[in-house]
């Protein structure tokens, strides 16, 4: 019910910021744009240890990426290129967060490569069913989650370890959440 509710909170928001924005003439690409270059900013923040700047770029990063479907939503300008776009900006600024902190930590690259590992995977199986007629999305580690917990770890710094270990070992219960969802939708078909 409080997710409900939620939802139709932010439904109505991204309704009137779309409709706002997409007076301007700026394309939703434009935003997803926008996501890259602050995500690159963050990234780039990381890695110099300025944690507290590096959240401010990563909020930025994902305002955009609020503002690019608000946009492309209202003003009916969804296409299958600026679906790719924003997919493929959300995982390469995702992946420049956890190399920036590998680069500012080397202790850190294990759990790095595991969560990079882990959520990339999860997104395969999600698209790759998608592809095939199933079912794509859901699970208990999406990506909203995954950039809460670092920017957790990022307030905290002294448990980046365990939040990058908790993001690789989530991403994977994902990723068997996804993989039996399809597996029970594939056996239906």
């Amino acid at each position: 019910m409080f997710t409900e509710n939620l939802r139709v909170i932010f439904k109505g928001i991204s309704s009137k910021i779309g409709g706002i924005l997409g007076k301007t003439g700026l394309s939703p690409n434009f935003f997803t744009f926008l996501t890259l270059i602050f995500g690159f900013i963050a990234a780039y923040f990381i890695y110099l240890g300025s944690f507290r700047w590096a959240i401010v770029f990563i909020l930025i990063s994902g305002l955009m990426d609020f503002f690019d479907g608000a946009v492309a939503k209202v003003n009916k300008k969804e296409t299958r290129f600026g679906a790719l776009f924003d997919s493929t900006v959300d995982k390469t600024t995702e992946i420049a967060f956890y190399i920036a902190l590998g680069l500012y930590s080397p202790k850190l690259w294990l759990g790095v490569s595991l969560a990079i590992s882990a959520f990339m995977l999860s997104g395969y199986i999600s698209k790759h069913a998608k592809a095939i007629g199933g079912k794509s999305g859901g699970g208990i580690m999406e990506r909203k989650e995954r950039l809460i917990l670092i920017i957790f770890g990022l307030l905290f710094i002294n448990y980046i370890s365990y939040v990058l270990y908790a993001i690789a070992f989530f991403s994977l219960i994902t990723c068997f959440q996804r993989f039996f969802r399809n597996y029970k939708v594939f056996l239906k078909a």
